[in-house]
Order: structure tokens, then sequence, then C-alpha cells
């Protein structure tokens, strides 16, 4: 009998066959349940609506390697890169391989087949790295380094908490879908407060949303947002976003929540946070990820009901060094 070999290729996930789509579910969903601390399978529609859509963080569709043996994707290697200029230096990745195929050199030849993905990009992070896990020991083997940790949480909704009061001369704005033009400023300038929060050393610019951008990334195809704005006279003093799951219509991700400096320690994080909670109808359960450093948005967290589901980490290395 003859020596099988694999085939490393790009695919494109748009024009891809249903076969193919369905291998790459299988690579993904394999791994999820092997490697990923207390998950379950994903629904394969959840997977599809993340492969065709910008992530949350406006990074585009994913470019695809797969790795192949005798037809059947047993691997593949994922690329983002974001139209944002602030973002223009980096691009975000991940490689799976089906357990039985590991320890062959297949990661490693579709990480390499990666780089010709990334569009420039001099630095490539890769967001979902389980400690004690075969992806950790690829990564620090490969000369990623760890820049960030991440708990990831969830809360089951119930009855939503209390809200308290707000002070005299603040008020709550809410809006689900795109931001009223009138409100659209305070938006965007309370988004790019999130500059301080601990974010370890990863190289991802979260403060550089426009009004621009924000317009652009409304006009696509990005899931059901639901907003709770802050003001103080006026103007922004905080925010906090949910996105739907685009494929579980009972499940959503809690997004950025921000609290401008001269407006911290009076308790607003988690009051927008519990506001918002009254207004996600349909909703049943939320997910959140927040940097593993930032003990208060954790305890604001646990205080509405978020229980701690894992940890992860990013890494990070530099493209160039990948291809030495």
């Amino acid at each position: 009998m003859g020596v099988i070999t694999e085939q490393i290729e790009e695919l494109d996930f748009s024009s891809a066959s249903e076969e193919d789509r369905r291998g790459l579910y299988e690579v993904v969903a394999t791994w999820v349940v092997e490697d990923s601390p207390g998950k379950k399978r994903p629904p394969y529609e959840a997977c599809v609506a993340r492969w065709e859509l910008h992530d949350d963080l406006g990074f585009a569709p994913p470019r695809f390697v797969v790795a192949r043996q005798a037809g059947k994707i047993i691997g593949y290697g994922e690329v983002r890169i974001s139209e944002a200029e602030a973002n223009a230096h980096l691009a975000t990745g991940n490689v799976v391989v089906l357990p039985a195929h590991r320890r062959r050199g297949i990661g490693t030849a579709l990480l390499r087949a990666m780089l010709s993905l990334v569009n420039g990009r001099t630095v490539i992070e890769a967001w979902s790295v389980f400690a004690d896990s075969p992806g950790e020991r690829f990564a620090a083997a490969r000369g990623f380094r760890v820049v960030s940790t991440m708990t990831r949480q969830r809360l089951t909704l119930g009855d939503p908490p209390e809200i308290g009061e707000l002070p005299a001369g603040y008020e709550l704005v809410t809006w689900k879908g795109a931001a009223p033009e009138e409100f659209v400023e305070a938006y965007v300038e309370a988004l790019n407060g999130i500059r301080d929060a601990p974010q370890g050393d990863t190289a991802l610019d979260l403060t550089r949303n426009t009004v621009e951008s924000i317009r652009r990334e409304e006009a696509g195809a990005v899931p059901v947002r639901w907003i709770v704005l802050l003001l103080h006279e006026g103007q922004a003093a905080g925010v906090t976003v949910v996105e739907l799951n685009p494929a579980v219509s009972t499940v959503a991700e809690q997004l950025h929540t921000v609290v401008l400096p001269a407006h911290r320690g009076r308790g607003f994080g988690r009051l927008i946070k519990a506001y918002m909670l009254h207004n996600l109808e349909g909703v049943e359960t939320i997910f959140t990820r927040t940097s593993s450093n930032n003990e208060h948005m954790l305890r604001v967290n646990h205080s509405l009901g978020y229980e701690d589901t894992f940890i992860y980490m990013g890494v990070q290395a530099k493209t160039a060094d990948l291809q030495a």
C-alpha cells in the first residue's frame, strides 16, 4: 500500500462545497470538545456564521488554508485581517488539526502556508489558546509568547438585577442596531475610552473608532447589537454593548463596557450592565470575556451573576520570525 501524503491548499469559504464546510466544522468541533475545558460541541450554524461575518473586533471573515488526506479535511489554518488603519500591522489566526493527525508536522505546514494570507501584517496573534493543551505546546514550540490571559464567563438570565439610581445630570440612552445620528459621536467617544483597560501586551488597538468606521461596520453584515450609552449633561460618560449570537437567538455576547475616567468610582459599570439586562428580550444566556488582570470588572460581573467557566490565553509572534 502506498503512503498517503497530506495536501495543503487555500480554501475560499464563500465558495466552498457543503462537504468542505462540514469538513471544517468537524475539525473545529473536535478541537472544542478535545482541547477546550468544559466546552460542548458547537452548533454547525454558529460556526458557519462566525466564518461568514466580521468578528466582534472588526476583523474580516477568515481566509483558510486546509490540510487534506485522501480529499478529506484533517486540519486548517485561518487568518483574519482588519480594514482599520489602527490594526494594519496585525493579523489574527488559528491552527487546528484533528487529534489523530497531530505531531506529524501538519500544523507547522499550515502555519507556514497561512503567512501568504497575512497581506503584509507584521504581527500575528491567536486568542484561543488553552493552558496545558496541545495548542499551548504547539504555540510555544514555534516561538509564540503569551501576551494576555482572559477569563470566560457565563450568565444564565433570570430576574434582572436592580439598576440603582442615576445621579442628577446623568441619563441612559439605549438602542438596538445602528446608532442614532444624535448619539453616534458620544458613542464613539465612549468606545474609545477603553484605551486604559487591562489588555496585557496584545498588539490589538481598540481605541481608533470613528463615526465613519462605525457607519461602515453598521452597513456591513454584522449581528444585532444592543447599546446602553451613559451621558452626563449630554456628553459621553460610559457605554456597554451586547451582541446577539447570529445562529442561536437565545444566546448573546457581552462585549465592551467602558466608563470614562471622570465618571469612575461611582458604580456606573455595574449600573449600565444591569440596565442592559432589562433590554435583552428573548436572550437566555450571555457569555463574556474579561482580562484576568481586570479584577474590578470580574467582580462587577460576579455581582451580576456571571460564573467563571475557563481561562484562555492570547499568544503573539512576529510574522518575520515565523518565516525564518
